[in-house]
């Protein structure tokens, strides 16, 4: 009887063992999943973006990136930052304005994504558009 058990469980059990997830591997082995936060104001300059990130691999190259601005019609592209030796990021950047509109920015949301360049594993953000309209 053990011997069907074990026939029957063993592919089951295999199946289950490679359907882990990044996410799982990370909560069985005790790492934290990469965070991004984001403060986004508006400037004389423009939006003026702080990035800040934490949990992630030791001296990861992250990729920075974000959905169209209000009122653009293309994603934006922040570049590359890297984490330190323990995981941390923090930038600063200055996207232009690119609406006049007070309605457009309060109604549209930027979801901002940071990528390590590796691995590929993902951390998003939101911020309100209004950051985006010109003073």
């Amino acid at each position: 009887m053990q011997a069907l058990v074990r026939r029957m469980l063993g592919p089951a059990l295999a199946i289950t063992a490679l359907s882990l997830s990044a996410t799982a591997a990370r909560a069985i082995t005790g790492q934290a999943k990469p965070q991004l936060s984001i403060e986004a104001e508006r400037s004389p300059q423009g939006a003026r973006i702080t990035f800040k990130g934490k949990n992630w691999p030791a001296a990861a190259r992250v990729k920075l990136t974000a959905t169209r601005a209000p009122a653009s019609n293309k994603p934006q592209d922040f570049g590359m930052v890297d984490a330190d030796s323990t995981g941390v990021f923090s930038l600063r950047k200055v996207a232009i304005c690119t609406t006049n509109s007070q309605e457009d920015g309060a109604l549209e949301t930027v979801t901002f994504t940071a990528a390590d360049s590796a691995t590929g594993v993902k951390a998003t953000a939101t911020a309100r558009g209004g950051a985006w309209v010109c003073q």
